[in-house]
């Protein structure tokens, strides 16, 4: 079997408040999220972060939704380089005309629940795993190792790149690559890193947890196989090894 397919997902949106509840939706309910204020930072980070999906504002300050999907198009043209859910309070049949041609593959109303959103994002995924599987590197890369090196804080993905780690990021791998397969609870892993056990240090994990698999995919070019088991931790569902 194949492994899971990680979605990486940039959100562009103006709102601080509902930018970082969406970001955390998301990175809960398994994808790769990571958010933005505005478009001009987005372009700052892609496409040398290669997000697969944007969740796109189209009322925003400096470039508009509209502004962008038709700049990311007209770049990559039909190459259609990652796909675009525009998430906008103008939700009239005109509106919905004008992001469609814009570039947007898909167009929801702010009105849309969490839930609208989150199956939106699993249909990308869905149509990427197919992609993924007819070429059959998923069924090559499950069969590998990842090696984490302690002492010299790097972690070694199974295709032989290398990521320099932080003191956080090294102690919280070495506890999943200690128990792969299995769900190492959020507490635990506050444990070790000697922090209390508060909504902001839990938080601040979940952000450590997020930015690692972004920078695992940005450095190697395969997904680390670290996912939130709801209600229980993090597991590692992957192969791997600690090496001294």
């Amino acid at each position: 079997m194949s492994r899971p397919f990680s979605l990486l997902v940039a959100v562009v949106e103006d709102s601080p408040e509902l930018l970082a509840d969406l970001v955390e939706f998301l990175n809960l309910k398994g994808f790769v999220a990571q958010g933005f204020e505005s478009g001009e930072a987005f372009f700052k980070a892609w496409p040398s972060t290669p997000f697969h999906l944007l969740l796109l504002d189209v009322a925003l300050p400096g470039m508009s939704g509209l502004e962008i999907a038709q700049q990311i198009r007209a770049e990559h043209g039909l190459g259609r380089p990652l796909e675009i859910i525009m998430l906008t309070a103008l939700d009239s049949s005109g509106d919905h005309v004008l992001g469609l041609e814009a570039g947007a593959d898909t167009y929801l109303s702010k009105r849309s629940s969490l839930e609208v959103i989150e199956a939106s994002c699993h249909s990308v995924r869905r149509r990427l795993e197919r992609s993924a599987a007819d070429d059959g590197k998923a069924g090559e890369e499950a069969a590998e190792h990842w090696i984490l090196h302690v002492r010299d804080w790097f972690v070694t993905a199974p295709n032989g790149r290398r990521l320099q780690l932080t003191h956080a990021e090294v102690v919280v791998l070495s506890m999943l690559f200690a128990h792969p397969g299995q769900a190492v609870a959020r507490e635990a892993l506050l444990l070790r890193l000697e922090k209390q056990d508060t909504l902001s240090n839990l938080r601040n994990l979940d952000n450590t947890t997020s930015r690692l698999r972004r920078k695992v995919f940005a450095a190697c070019g395969i997904e680390l196989p670290l996912r939130p088991s709801y209600g229980k931790g993090y597991t590692f569902s992957g192969r791997c090894g600690l090496a001294a």
